[in-house]
């Protein structure tokens, strides 16, 4: 059982949750940009939450099935179709054997999710099956989908529709809510006001290494940089030019630039839908404020 993939996408890469609890050996987590989203297209199947989906970015390609599944789109919305036929996003949809799933452009994040019933079947290294670019390992061969390329699924000997699950999702990416970062003290009071009040665009120079993002030059109090040290996800590091970085779900897990903030751990399905010339501002929230934020997201997955 499988699909074939006749026109490839963008950046189509087979993600789940990720090859976590590694950066102590130098392995980034990977994994869904938008954890969010990718929880809830398994979801919405009744899948196990980490079963292996396509994270599509920006366009997708055209999708041809070999057998009968049952699919859901889940992220931002991009333009799809079966065989001609508009489908809707975050619904559970039966696909026959010999149709084809085209998926478009997007109307307006970055990314969206084909999940499907049962998981896609690729190997599991290190407890995952996502694909890391930068050392070619895991998901399909450890490189973004080709033409051609067979993906193996499930075999499903019930093909009945069984939920109408819903679930509401912050998408506001006006503001990213963030902590105060390890080096926050090496700022001083103007550094930090421009952070916190001036609007940052996303540049073209970004992938799932990290963001990198144009707005005020911030500095530090510091001559050069800080000792290398851990990089957790969603740092907000600050290199010398003064720009800034946010690092993201293949980042190196060990940096020299001092961090100013971090975003939330809620707020981090929001950075994956960030698309080149979208503009943010930041907020600073406090540690408590931010696990109730966590704990109210998880709440809302809970079926």
């Amino acid at each position: 059982m499988s699909i074939t993939i006749l026109k490839a996408g963008f950046h189509d890469l087979i993600q789940d949750l990720g090859r976590n609890g590694y950066t102590h050996m130098g392995i980034s987590p990977t994994g869904a940009a938008d954890n969010l989203s990718f929880r809830i297209g398994n979801l919405l199947l009744g899948n196990n939450i980490n079963d292996p989906g396509i994270e599509i970015t920006l366009f997708g390609g055209s999708y041809y099935f070999n057998t009968d599944a049952i699919i859901a789109l889940s992220g931002s919305v991009f333009t799809s179709t079966i065989d001609g036929d508009i489908i809707p996003f975050f619904k559970p949809i039966i696909v026959k054997l010999g149709q084809t799933l085209s998926i478009g452009s997007t109307t307006n994040g970055a990314r969206c999710y084909l999940s499907i019933k049962g998981g896609f079947q690729v190997p599991n290294i290190l407890n995952s099956g996502s694909t890391h670019l930068l050392s070619n390992t895991g998901g399909y061969k450890g490189r973004s989908l080709k033409k051609n390329d067979e993906i193996i699924c499930a075999s499903l000997d019930d093909m009945e529709i069984k939920n109408n699950l819903k679930f509401k999702m912050d998408d506001d990416r006006s503001i990213l809510r963030v902590t105060k970062g390890l080096q926050y003290d090496l700022f001083d009071d103007a550094n930090k006001n421009l952070f916190f009040n001036e609007e940052f665009t996303v540049s073209h120079n970004s992938n799932r290494m990290g963001l990198r993002i144009r707005g005020p030059k911030i500095y530090s109090k510091l001559s050069k940089d800080i000792l290398t040290e851990g990089l957790p996800l969603g740092a907000i590091q600050i290199p010398g030019d003064g720009d800034s970085i946010i690092s993201f779900v293949d980042h190196q897990t060990t940096g020299g630039y001092p961090k100013i903030t971090n975003v939330i751990t809620a707020d981090l399905h929001k950075v994956g839908q960030l698309k080149p010339g979208d503009k943010f501002m930041f907020k600073l929230v406090s540690n408590n404020e931010a696990e109730t934020l966590y704990f109210k997201q998880e709440k809302s997955l809970k079926i």
